[in-house]
């Protein structure tokens, strides 16, 4: 059966970068990303992503919640690399589980990401 983690988080963008987002999501929704999920589980995961429907002041934030199964973390974590490429992006997305076996941060920053341990995150706990 396997188990789920949640994976919450966002990305910070300005209004040009975006749409690039946007696209990246887009792609991976009409490509299936080859075949790492079938098309009905990769719609629904697609779903957790939520666009500004305009920008506030300089920023706009993208944000992305769902419970995934855990071997679909990679494709969670190829997607957001695609999008971490993306010249002056920012984000930050926490994956843990209700066993305690994930307490993981991403952080995207210098377009890569860099995954490590959560630490000092007290609602988490």
């Amino acid at each position: 059966m396997g188990k789920y983690v949640s994976v919450r988080g966002w990305l910070e963008c300005d209004e040009h970068t975006v749409n690039e987002v946007k696209k990246i999501r887009d792609d991976f929704t009409a490509s299936s990303n080859e075949g790492l999920l079938d098309e009905d589980k990769l719609a629904l995961y697609q779903l957790g992503w939520t666009f500004p429907e305009k920008q506030i002041n300089w920023t706009a934030y993208v944000f992305y919640g769902a419970d995934v199964r855990e071997y679909h973390l990679d494709f969670m974590r190829k997607q957001l690399s695609e999008m971490a490429n993306i010249r002056d992006v920012t984000g930050y997305f926490l994956i843990d589980d209700h066993d305690g076996d994930y307490h993981l941060c991403w952080q995207i920053y210098e377009n890569k990401i860099v995954e490590s341990e959560q630490q000092n995150i007290v609602f988490n706990k």
